[in-house]
Formats: structure tokens, C-alpha cells, sequence
């Protein structure tokens, strides 16, 4: 389902990174496969693996600068400080399960994480009664 929405909106990483947990790497694989995103390309890194925000910045800030777009598919409370930190004003209190936020960083460096000025692009989750029209 999150996987059409994010096809609908024209999502395309250029890296998909995902917890080797099972629920992620499933949820992982069923995004990869909707937005054509080849399954060989997808990548397991452990360190998202219940990772703490300085650990996913961490992740994030190693990446090569070829990927433009970084997806990290992985667990709270983690994910749900990181996107706290990075995007005060959303004050998410929970990212569901199956929940997506897509930030726009306008760096050229992934190492500068820190230095940017995230803006919010989008929040999305399945329960969402706003959901964007997908035609089947």
C-alpha cells in the first residue's frame, strides 16, 4: 500500500537502505518492488537495526554522495526521534507502522547532514484519511 502511494508521488531513492529485521526487510522488498527498484540493489545494514538517531545519522552521513535520495526503512523509537530532530515542528509523537516522511536536505555531501535546514515534503502512513488517489 505505502508503496503505491509512494510510487503516486513519484518517489524514486537511489538507495534503499533496510534493517535485516524481517518486518523491515519485508516492508522494504514490497516498496522496492512498486517503485521498480531493483531488489539486488537493495541493501541490509545493521546498523539500522534498532539504531538511536546519532546512529542513523550516522548510516545517512557514510553513504556515497552518487545517491541523491537515501530511503532508510527501520524501527522506533529511532526513526521517530531522528524525524523529531531533524523536523521540530512535525512533532510526530509516533511514526506508525508502515509510516513514511520524506525530507528535503539540499546538501551535496551527505557528510553535512548537520549542517542543513531539513525542510518536510510529506508524511504518510496507512491509516492516513488523506490519502493521495492511486488508481489500481
Amino acid at each position: 500500500m505505502m508503496g503505491r502511494r509512494l510510487f503516486a508521488r513519484k518517489a524514486r531513492p537511489s538507495l534503499i537502505i533496510s534493517s535485516p529485521a524481517t518486518r523491515a526487510l519485508t516492508t522494504a522488498k514490497s516498496i522496492a518492488a512498486a517503485l521498480s527498484y531493483p531488489a539486488e540493489f537493495l541493501q541490509l545494514d545493521e546498523q539500522a537495526y534498532l539504531a538511536s538517531p546519532p546512529e542513523l545519522l550516522d548510516l545517512i552521513q557514510k553513504q556515497s554522495n552518487d545517491f541523491a535520495d537515501l530511503m532508510i526503512v527501520g524501527h522506533n523509537p529511532g526513526l521517530t526521534d531522528l524525524i523529531n530532530q531533524m523536523l521540530p515542528d512535525l512533532a510526530l509523537n509516533n511514526l506508525p507502522t508502515g509510516g513514511l516522511v520524506t525530507v528535503d536536505i539540499d546538501i551535496d555531501d551527505w557528510a553535512k547532514l548537520l549542517e542543513s535546514q531539513p525542510s518536510l515534503v510529506y508524511y504518510d502512513y496507512p491509516k492516513n484519511p488523506e490519502v493521495l488517489l492511486i488508481e489500481d
